[in-house]
């Protein structure tokens, strides 16, 4: 499945400060205190998955660190696939039921992209020539899970202040699509977040 470039109408996975609407720019965050796990392609190791043997993809895990433009100090699940032959990468953030519910991704997702950035240059070695954002919701984004998983692309503009959500453009994936877009399975959160054990996603 290829990227695509012309987008549907704007949709919006959620209406309170968690999920609130998508825009606004906000101050560089920080990254986490995890450095993360990268991995080339193929099966097994920490950032390995089955069916995953495409050499040209490198692959990234982790629980990021970043602010909120507003509210402060907030994190999210980060994984990503990185194209060593064109430069691209995929990029999944996926919310989670820790985060404090008035700093959802979505509220304000260019700080989100300010910090995510930089752990992807440090994992990848390489500044990414575009980056195809995908804001992910499901029951692990909730205390009290409600709806069914979700995938949106989230559209940005690079700034001199940082990242700015377009506020136009998103569009909705199903499981499969991101797969395809990943060229990996993509693994249960709970999963992930066990093995990357950072410290505000404990218990």
């Amino acid at each position: 499945m290829s990227i695509p470039t012309t987008p549907n109408s704007p949709t919006n996975p959620g209406d309170d400060g968690k999920h609130g609407s998508h825009g606004g720019h906000g101050g560089h965050g920080g990254h986490g205190d995890h450095e993360g796990t990268s991995s080339p392609g193929g099966s097994g190791g920490p950032g390995g998955s089955e069916g995953f043997t495409n050499p040209t993809l490198r692959y990234f895990e982790d629980v990021v660190d970043w602010r909120h433009r507003r509210a402060g100090r907030a994190h999210t699940l980060v994984r990503a696939v990185h194209s060593t032959t064109t430069g691209r990468v995929v990029a999944v953030v996926s919310e989670l039921a820790s985060n404090p519910d008035d700093r959802g991704v979505t509220d304000d997702f260019g700080s989100v992209a300010d910090a995510v950035l930089p752990a992807l240059r440090r994992a990848f070695g390489a500044e990414p020539v575009e980056v195809f954002w995908i804001a992910h919701f499901g029951a692990f984004s909730y205390h009290d899970p409600t709806g069914p998983e979700s995938f949106t692309q989230i559209l940005l503009t690079a700034g001199p202040n940082g990242h700015v959500d377009d506020l136009t453009g998103d569009r909705t994936f199903t499981v499969r699509d991101v797969e395809e877009l990943l060229g990996r399975a993509l693994e249960p959160v709970d999963r992930v977040l066990a093995r990357i054990d950072h410290e505000a996603t404990r218990g």
